[in-house]
Order: C-alpha cells, then sequence, then structure tokens
C-alpha cells in the first residue's frame, strides 16, 4: 500500500463526539458484591440482544472504579432513567461520592438496586462478558423486569434532551399567535373525542392551555372530567394553522375512577369513529396515523403546517 493510501489514524475524542450523535436513553447499571456493597454508574450504552433466550447489554469502561465488582458479580440490573431523573443520572455518572445516598431503591432477585421511579429496569443475572478493546461488554439474562409510560430520559451530543414540550418550549411556540393543546387519549381500545357545542364537529379534545385537573377549562381538567387522570408525556404532533398554533400530545392514562362521559366528550372504538362529522382534515389525518401506529408499536411526531409537514419516526422497540 502507498503512503498516501494509509489510513489516517482516528481521533479518539472526534470520534467520540461522532459516537454522540446517536440519541439514546440514559440508564444507571447497578450490582451488589459478597459483602452487600451496592455498586452503580450511569450509561447510555444499554442496547437489547435476544428475546429467547431474554439478553441485553451494556458497556463498562475498563477504566471504571468498578470493574472489578461488576466482572465479578453474580447479576446486575439496569434501570432506565425517566425524564426527570438527570440529578440521579448526573451523580451516578460522578466519581467519590456516595452515590445512593438520598436515592430510594429496592433490591429485586438478584440483589441489584433498582431505583423508584424509573420507566423500566430489568434484573439480570451474568450470562457472558466479552472483552472488546477499552470496554469491557457485560452480557444479562433477564430475570424480572417491568415498565411504565412516563417520559424517558434522553442523551444527545453530551447533553440530555427532552421528547416532549418543556412549558419553555410551549411559550416559544405560541409566541407569534394563539395556541390550542389538544391530546391523543385511548382507553382500553377506544378514543376519546370531543364534540363542538356549536357546530357538532367532532375533533380531539382541545384547550387553550395544559392547566390541571382542577381546572375545567385546561386540557387536564378535560380528562378528568371523564374520570381519568392522564399525563402527556409524548408529543405527538405540532403544526400551525394561521395564527395559531396546535400542540397534540399523545396521552398516558394514569388512573380510571370510573368513566363518566360530559355531554361533549365521548369514547369512540377505532372502527366506530365518526369520521363525517370530523371537518379538520388534519384531526383525520393525526387519527388514522395513531389507528396505524398503534398495531405497529411505533409512533411517530408530525411538524409542520396545518395542511403538509413531516413526519418524524421515533423509534420505541425493536
Amino acid at each position: 500500500m502507498d503512503d498516501e493510501d494509509a489510513i489516517i489514524p482516528l481521533d479518539p475524542l472526534d470520534l467520540r463526539r461522532a459516537f454522540g450523535t446517536f440519541a439514546t436513553g440514559v440508564t444507571i447499571i447497578t450490582t451488589v458484591d459478597e459483602a452487600g456493597e451496592v455498586y452503580g454508574f450511569t450509561a447510555n450504552s444499554f442496547s437489547s440482544v435476544s428475546l429467547d433466550p431474554p439478553l441485553l447489554l451494556v458497556n463498562i469502561a475498563k477504566s471504571a472504579y468498578g470493574l472489578k465488582v461488576f466482572g465479578n458479580a453474580e447479576g446486575f440490573a439496569v434501570n432506565i432513567l425517566a425524564e426527570n431523573q438527570r440529578e440521579l443520572s448526573n451523580t451516578f455518572a460522578t466519581k467519590g461520592t456516595d452515590k445512593f445516598a438520598g436515592s430510594s431503591w429496592s433490591s429485586k432477585f438478584t440483589g441489584s438496586p433498582v431505583f423508584d421511579g424509573v420507566i423500566a429496569w430489568f434484573d439480570c443475572e451474568s450470562f457472558q462478558q466479552v472483552d472488546a478493546g477499552d470496554h469491557l461488554i457485560l452480557i444479562g439474562k433477564v430475570l424480572e423486569y417491568d415498565y411504565n409510560s412516563d417520559a424517558p430520559l434522553g442523551f444527545c451530543r453530551g447533553a440530555y434532551v427532552s421528547y416532549g414540550l418543556s412549558p419553555q418550549m410551549l411559550q416559544l411556540v405560541s409566541s407569534t399567535g394563539s395556541l390550542r393543546v389538544g391530546a391523543v387519549v385511548e382507553v382500553k381500545g377506544n378514543i376519546l373525542l370531543e364534540t363542538d357545542p356549536d357546530s357538532d364537529e367532532v375533533r380531539i379534545p382541545v384547550a387553550d392551555n395544559v392547566g390541571d385537573i382542577h381546572s375545567p377549562d385546561s386540557l387536564l381538567g378535560k380528562l378528568a372530567s371523564t374520570g381519568l387522570e392522564a399525563k402527556l408525556p409524548f408529543l405527538y404532533a405540532a403544526y400551525h394553522h394561521g395564527d395559531t398554533r396546535f400542540i397534540y400530545y399523545r396521552g398516558e392514562v394514569l388512573s380510571m375512577k370510573g368513566i363518566n362521559e360530559s355531554p361533549h366528550l365521548h369514547f369512540f372504538a377505532f372502527d366506530a369513529i365518526p369520521w363525517d362529522a370530523i371537518h379538520d382534515t388534519a384531526v383525520t389525518s393525526m387519527l388514522k396515523r395513531y389507528i396505524t401506529e398503534r398495531s405497529m408499536g411505533n409512533y411517530s411526531v408530525y411538524l409542520g403546517g396545518h395542511v403538509s409537514g413531516e413526519v418524524y419516526p421515533v423509534k420505541t422497540g425493536d
């Protein structure tokens, strides 16, 4: 090979920046040693591996303080962090502190700590280890797990990212005009729709603000009036129509205290949606997209205008 054709050595720091463009979730990996002392570190190098047998993997740097402990451990736990657990992530990304002080956690079958409030956890027995350069790959066999519908903590390009819209972002979106906020909420295969009292037009429930469950004019207040307590963790569509900005979330139901339909809020099975009564083409498109995506288990986000825009896929699983 000629000198001019020789491979140029890679810059490790620049390569790390390139790897960092891949958006991930954030996890805390934990274990316990033979003396009962607990260990943990923050990582975004997590991946599912196999369903049969149920395997996952995480990476630990060979320079890590707990390398020997994790390498010798009979098991470990993976904690996938929720959007509001940035401080916990930062704590376990530091060295030389009592990382578990002040945190609330419990142990599962392997004894590895599982934190309260995470969106998912996996308790694993050690299955295999792979030596990989400056890291050790830990492959675990899942023994127990659990998960919920809270929004995840994201990470990309060295910074945390949000998968929803914060109040500050809502303010920016609505700064050039009025704002309407809605939610696509499904309960046991039925979609919640609202009838306009002035025109009998059917639409996705909307309000001028998200508000809270005690405000009847807010979006959460409308949902609460049906007996639903809901969270709005995922952005589903954001578009403008004239001077009005529309923000729609994909809602998650926390509890049902008996469903009581209000005069203008009703639940419809997917095959009984009154399409002819929905006059807004954007709402029709959104509902049809939701029904299709729900059947596949993969959701997306629409951004643009009332007539045209872009649909961005959101990875939710394999």
